[in-house]
């Protein structure tokens, strides 16, 4: 097991440290506390901040598992989904800032190496799909577009979303942005995250835009993850480095 297998781990075998809930719910609770904060002659801010990473969730926000996209995707259809996700953020009180990863992480070139490899296997797998049965691919081997990063910020900036961008090591710098800018949490699906403890982390495989306006997504609850493993949460940086 290594510290890659940790988010695999938390979803299969700590179910109490993962719990279902819907974002727009969660910001809405939080502008109620922060007005009663304000009345009591607080400052709490009113939204309810969260740092994105682009990177563990690019088919959530292209819209989903298009199976148009072996023609090149469908630009119109994910400005749609983007501007609802949008329009339902800023109804509910809730910022994002996507993260997008540009660094050339030299310590992870071994990871990177193996997920090309598993996009090269999953395009084989497409083309021979396609030869052989004539029907749109499975979603297991969905590949994001070529450019798919690059549209996806130009999309974001022209909705008026904040976009950033790492330069050196993307996880750290995610972490280290949602702390600096006192942000109430990160969307994304990595456990370095959880090893970071930020101050709450919500799962995006689990992002899910519904028909009725609500955002639904899993919280992964680190305390209650420190408690199934018997493990003080600043130890959590012990047990990354022990796992590689």
């Amino acid at each position: 097991m290594g510290i890659r297998d940790l988010q695999e781990f938390i979803e299969t075998h700590c179910q109490q440290a993962c719990k279902h809930v819907d974002l727009v719910q969660v910001a809405r609770g939080f502008a109620l506390q922060s007005r009663n904060s304000k009345k009591r002659g607080g400052g709490t801010p009113q939204q309810l901040r969260l740092v994105v990473d682009a990177e563990s969730c690019l088919h959530k926000l292209y819209g989903g598992f298009f199976s148009d996209w072996a023609c090149g995707g469908q630009w119109n259809r994910m400005m749609a989904f983007l501007s609802n996700l949008v329009h339902t953020c800023r109804a509910s009180n809730l910022d994002l800032v996507v993260f997008f990863n540009g660094a050339l992480e030299g310590q992870r070139t071994d990871e990177w190496f193996q997920q090309q490899a598993d996009i090269y296997k999953n395009i084989q797998g497409v083309i021979g799909h396609i030869h052989h049965k004539a029907t749109p691919p499975p979603k297991a081997w969905w590949v994001p577009p070529p450019m798919l990063s690059s549209c996806l910020r130009l999309a974001l900036r022209q909705l008026g979303v904040s976009v950033a961008c790492s330069m050196d090591d993307h996880h750290q710098e995610v972490i280290a942005y949602c702390r600096e800018y006192s942000l109430h949490g990160v969307l994304a699906q990595d456990a370095d995250y959880a090893v970071f403890d930020p101050p709450r982390y919500f799962s995006a495989h689990h992002l899910k835009l519904t028909y009725r306006g609500s955002l639904e997504t899993q919280e992964y609850l680190i305390d209650d993850l420190a408690k199934a493993i018997d493990l003080h949460p600043k130890r959590f940086c012990i047990l990354a480095a022990l796992l590689g």
